[in-house]
Parts: C-alpha cells; structure tokens; sequence
C-alpha cells in the first residue's frame, strides 16, 4: 500500500505480502518505480550466508518506508551517500546513520520505520545470523570485541566513521562490472572484506581506549588541526615539515597521533580526502576528469585515473556515465 500526502510518500511494505519471507525487500530487486523516485535495491543471498542489500537510489520527494513484521536482524551497515533514519518498534529514539558513516547493529523484530530525504542514498547492508557470528568471534582467543558482544546481548546500534579501506570496496561493489557467477564471487569476496575491515576498526577503537593515556587531548586536538591543515588546500597541501612546524610536533609523533586518530598516515588520508572528493565532483558535473585531477592535485591524469579506479572500481571517465540514470533504463 501507498499512500501519499503533501510532505511524506509512504511505503508500506507487508511481511505476509511475499511468498518468500526470508526476505523483507523481494519488493525491491527491480528498478524504483518512476513514480517514487529512480535507481532500485538488490538483495543478494551470498554462499557464506550473508545477507547483501545493495542501495542506489533517489526519492522524488522525502519517503518513509514502513517495514511490518520486520524480522530479526544483526548485521553491519555502511553509508556513502544520504541520510536514513529509522526507528524500529522495540527502541524509543529514531536513529540516523549518515553519509560517511558505517554502523553495527541489532534488531529483535516487528515494525520498523524508515525515512529518507530526496538526496542519493548508495548504502550496503550486510545481514549476518547473529549466534554463528558471535560463535566465531569466541573462536578467537587474540582479541575481543566488546562492542559487539553488547550489541548481541540487547538491541542497539553503534555507529563510526568510514574508513578509506571501506570506502574503496564500496565503491568497487556499487560500480562492480562483473555479471553471473564471476559477480557473485566478488561480491561475497568484498562483503567479507567489509567485515574484516569493520572488526579491524572496532578492533582498533578498543585499542586507542586502551591506549588513551598516551594520547591527551591536547594531542588529539593538534592532530586534527593537523588534518585540516593537511586537505585544506588539495590543490597544493603544504609540505608535512611545515604542518609539524605550525602544530609543534616532530613527523614522528604527528604520524603516530595520525594513526592514533584516523587510523591511517598523513599522505594515506590525504590521499583519500582527495578521491573523495574527485568522486564527488564528478557526481555533480560541471567539471571534466582533467579538471578535476588537477583540482585536487593530481599532475598526471595516468596517475589520477589508476588510483581512481583503485579507489572507486572504475576509470574516471566512466564514472559519471554510470550514475543513477543510466541503471534505471
């Protein structure tokens, strides 16, 4: 059922409605209809068991989507574009889960709603069935994951930046140019990949809130001016010398605080401030791959288009071509 009104188009999405009840977006494994909006949802069922739901689309107007009997879920989920907030019936406050961020998170079941605006939502979902997870993390004698564990005990939801690493496999799964069972593969190999990353950051995160004495404030502040300083000009950054020099720091300690804080170096985090932002000019147009490599400091656009591709899974060039319009036809 679909009802509109002046501000809000619903969608009300029925359990009982699909022969199929394993899964709660049969509904959407097709293109949008015209009428909401453009783009589609496609929901893999992986061999490992994984659950894959791949978002690209755009509403017509601001959307919420009624889940009834909304089953079960723990999962991962990760967001490069738009801004969804959903409230499922057993929580009182509504969440939101925004571009750039990634999340772990746990449902018992029921009604769940779900509102997006009428910016491009591209956001996977990776559905796990939570006691053979937690089974295997407890095979791990190294490491633990209290954040997960928590989630298990009760439902909730954590919510972290993306990382660079998680970001490249997105794209290169949004983008992938593989079709049948060589599409498969890889799929099930960058979901995987996904979640590798996701334990290494919760992993990560553990280990700086053990760490925290070594790294005061005071620290942590300088080294996020650090960063600003670092991608506040793509074009020409400044030399890291002279970012040392303004933040009083030798490049020792500001590529242990940088890795303390961003998990990751100086130059990989300019880096990837610099494909991103080459992903979204692009993506708004106006501007050629040429001028856009030298916007955000490339010199050569051999260079710029393979660590674009690297980044992104295909050539610049290609970038634009692909959007949303071109997977609706």
């Amino acid at each position: 059922m679909i009802v509109m009104d002046k501000l809000m188009q619903k969608i009300q999405i029925s359990q009982e409605q699909h022969a199929d009840d394993t899964t709660f977006l049969k509904i959407y494994e097709r293109p949008m209809p015209l009428d909401l909006g453009k783009g589609r949802v496609h929901v893999m069922a992986l061999n490992s068991g994984i659950r894959l739901s791949i978002c690209d689309y755009q509403m017509h107007a601001p959307t919420q989507l009624i889940y009834n009997a909304f089953p079960r879920a723990f999962g991962f989920g990760f967001c490069l574009s738009g801004d969804i907030t959903n409230r499922p019936s057993e929580f009182r406050d509504s969440g939101i889960i925004r571009s750039g961020q990634s999340a772990v998170f746990h449902f018992d079941g029921g009604d769940l709603l779900e509102t997006v605006s009428t910016e491009r939502v591209i956001r996977i979902d990776l559905i796990l069935e939570p006691d053979n997870f937690l089974t295997t993390l407890h095979k791990d004698t190294h490491f633990t994951f209290p954040a997960i564990e928590s989630i298990l005990t009760r439902p909730g939801r954590l919510f972290h930046p993306l990382t660079s690493a998680m970001q490249r496999a997105l794209l290169q799964m949004v983008n992938c140019p593989y079709r049948g069972s060589t599409r498969d593969f890889f799929m099930e190999s960058k979901a995987l990949e996904l979640i590798t990353y996701k334990l290494d950051q919760l992993g990560e995160q553990q280990n700086r809130l053990t760490a925290k004495a070594f790294l005061d404030d005071e620290l942590i502040d300088k080294t996020r001016y650090a960063g600003r300083l670092l991608t506040l000009d793509l074009e020409s950054p400044p030399a890291i010398s002279a970012i040392c020099s303004q933040v009083g720091m030798c490049r020792t300690k500001l590529h242990q605080c940088f890795q303390k804080v961003y998990g990751t170096t100086p130059f990989e985090y300019l880096r990837m401030k610099r494909l991103e932002t080459a992903r979204r000019l692009l993506h708004q147009g106006g501007m050629n791959v040429t001028q856009v490599a030298f916007a955000v400091g490339y010199t050569s656009l051999s260079h710029f288009s393979k660590a674009f591709k690297h980044y992104t899974g295909c050539l610049p060039s290609h970038y634009r071509p692909r959007g949303l319009e071109k997977k609706t036809t």
